[in-house]
């Protein structure tokens, strides 16, 4: 494959703040990217062998058994080696660039937007082994948190040394290679919403902090990946340009930069983002009327609408504990997250259809993620946002039920 190099910028190390912050991420007992009070209000569930909640926490149970048996997949895995010629940075291609059948070498490749290459999930790229270690991770915290049996912990512990600390297999913290397009770009400002879920790796490095399972030196290198990446971040033109975007993938960024902003003990960055998010985010994104056209004109238009507002909503919850409220914030037009979910709310009621594009199946999409949209944000909320008789317990997946028990009013 051919790749044009564009953006080697050098990643920025901070080891030397990060050595002051180190003490006051690790002393932090608040879990930053999770509510701890709805976790113990499932605990309690659970303990009382709550039915519904006991269900899911079996679940939970069995796909982490399975993770113990799993075998670690680092980044230098991959088969294809990166521009860079070090196999420590993280690559993937765009997922709905496909080769050109017109022409003898496939270039240039050709956008079919929402249908996925399946080389997007090869070993050739990191893609789906970066998905596979966020979702084994997870789990694993998470059967760590509700069983508080070490051997989850443990796990947890083995893939976050090969993927962030071991010399031998660790991640560069950067995403200079990310959603590649073949014979026209090494990496694209896209590439960073592949890691929004570094979210469970902080949260999973914080129980192991808070439990004493990471070593000081191994804290330390965990804070200096987390403190360089961050880094990355906020100076590279590629995270720049999505600082400055109009869509998702500005969303994703905020719920990056925020939480961890919040873990490395910059709370007044992370402030300030969210305080910028009220005109940058919603008044940029959400119209009037509820409406997030950059979203709804996709042809996956039920999907990016609820991730986007998904994440809305994730970043109104992170600033909660920093006296930024989101959720109530309104533009002097109107512009609003209630507003948003105002717009969608007669579609996943059913008492509208959806008049926009989604080749992804209408009516599967809004079960499998407006209505749980719904559900969640009622949970980070504390408001039931959908009529009461809509029962979307039955909706969410066995995580989603563990970590954002249902509103009830």
């Amino acid at each position: 494959m051919i790749f044009k190099n564009i953006f080697k910028l050098p990643v920025i190390l901070i080891a030397s703040i990060l050595l002051m912050l180190s003490a006051c991420s690790t002393k932090n007992d608040g879990l930053i990217y999770v509510n701890q009070q709805r976790l113990e209000k499932v605990k309690d569930y659970i303990s009382k062998n709550d039915t519904f909640y006991l269900n899911a926490y079996h679940y939970l149970i069995e796909e982490a058994d399975n993770e113990l048996e799993g075998i670690v997949n680092p980044v230098t895995n991959k088969t294809q080696l990166p521009p860079s010629g070090d196999k420590h940075d993280y690559m993937s291609i765009a997922p709905y660039r496909w080769p050109n059948p017109s022409t003898s070498d496939g270039f240039p490749w050709m956008l079919k937007d929402g249908q996925i290459n399946p080389m997007y999930y090869g070993d050739d790229f990191d893609h789906a082994r970066l998905s596979q270690m966020f979702d084994a991770i997870e789990t694993l915290w998470m059967a760590y948190y509700f069983s508080e049996e070490e051997r989850y912990a443990y796990k947890a512990k083995q893939i976050i040394k090969a993927w962030f600390l071991d010399d031998l297999t660790r991640v560069n913290p950067n995403v200079n290679y990310g959603q590649a397009i073949p014979g026209e770009v090494d990496g694209r400002r896209a590439g960073i919403i592949e890691w929004k879920r570094i979210s469970v790796v902080v949260t999973a490095v914080q129980l192991l902090a808070k439990n004493e399972m990471l070593s000081n030196k191994e804290m330390e290198k965990m804070n200096d990946w987390f403190g360089s990446y961050y880094q990355w971040l906020k100076t590279n033109p590629m995270g720049i340009e999505n600082d400055n975007g109009l869509q998702n993938h500005s969303t994703c960024y905020d719920y990056q930069m925020v939480g961890l902003a919040r873990y490395l003990a910059l709370n007044d960055e992370a402030k300030d983002r969210l305080e910028a998010a009220k005109i940058k985010r919603i008044a940029t994104q959400i119209k009037p009327d509820g409406t997030q056209p950059r979203e709804l004109g996709r042809t996956r238009s039920v999907h990016y609408a609820s991730e986007n507002l998904l994440f809305m909503s994730m970043v109104a919850e992170l600033g909660m504990p920093l006296g930024v409220d989101l959720w109530n914030y309104s533009s002097a037009d109107g512009r609003s997250i209630q507003k948003a979910f105002e717009f969608l709310r007669p579609f996943a009621e059913g008492n509208k259809d959806w008049p926009y594009k989604e080749i992804g199946g209408v009516y599967e999409i809004i079960d499998q993620e407006l209505k749980p949209l719904f559900a969640i944000a009622g949970s980070i909320f504390n408001e039931n946002l959908l009529n009461k008789d809509i029962e979307l317990i039955h909706l969410l997946n066995y995580k989603q039920v563990l970590l954002y028990p249902v509103h009830q009013k």
